[in-house]
């Protein structure tokens, strides 16, 4: 009995703070730019599964046919949107985020290591349910995922001197132009489907902080 009653108010203590969280968390909310940390994208998940995306390298044997691109790095400053669901500690979330993403790509045109950055913009939608008083689990429905990479914005950048022409340079800027798309696009939906869940959920006010694939985030309430 004793363990039924100390059972029943963990329980009710719990969903309190569930509660008490979700509906702090109903609206919006803009996160500020994040570097998302190289290298720990690899660690594996509590089920087992190894988070690197293995998506965004390609082997060596199909350098001939396409570009060659290293993990790359980024930063993006999301912003979150929330609408609870009646009765529930949970709702529907939107997340979109402006993004910059520096990758190391090989052509056939030169042996000179390139690196290449371009912007874009990341759509999301799915469900989010409160647990633990501090976390968010999220189940982001694939299908309605919108990836955009803003060509435009490309800049190369050379590892050391060239004394190749502007042509020739041109010419790598154009290819490179031509498959960005095709890279980053598989790469950041990529991330997208490994993104489950926010650790560690603390509201302050009109600040919240937390933790998203083991980066750091704050956002402000708008």
């Amino acid at each position: 009995m004793a363990a039924f009653l100390c059972a029943a108010v963990c329980l009710t203590s719990c969903d309190g703070s569930d509660s008490k969280l979700a509906g702090e968390l109903v609206g919006t909310w803009k996160g500020s730019t994040t570097e998302m940390t190289k290298g720990k994208k690899d660690k594996p998940d509590k089920e087992g599964r190894k988070e690197s995306d293995k998506s965004d390298k390609r082997k060596g044997n199909e350098r001939g046919s396409s570009n060659h691109s290293d993990g790359g790095e980024m930063t993006c400053r999301p912003t979150l949107t929330f609408v609870r669901t009646d009765g529930t500690n949970g709702g529907t979330i939107n997340i979109a985020a402006d993004y910059t993403v520096a990758k190391g790509v090989e052509t056939l045109t030169t042996t000179i290591p390139v690196k290449a950055t371009v912007n874009g913009n990341v759509n999301a939608s799915g469900t989010w349910t409160v647990k633990d008083g501090d976390e968010i689990v999220i189940n982001l429905d694939l299908s309605k995922t919108v990836v955009n990479v803003d060509t435009a914005s490309l800049a190369l950048n050379y590892a050391k001197l060239t004394d190749a022409p502007l042509d020739s340079l041109n010419t790598i800027k154009g290819r490179v132009a031509a498959n960005i798309t095709d890279i980053i696009k598989p790469m950041l939906s990529g991330k997208i489907q490994k993104m489950r869940k926010f650790d560690d959920v603390k509201i302050t006010g009109k600040t919240m902080t937390l933790e998203a694939g083991h980066n750091k985030m704050t956002f402000t309430k708008q």
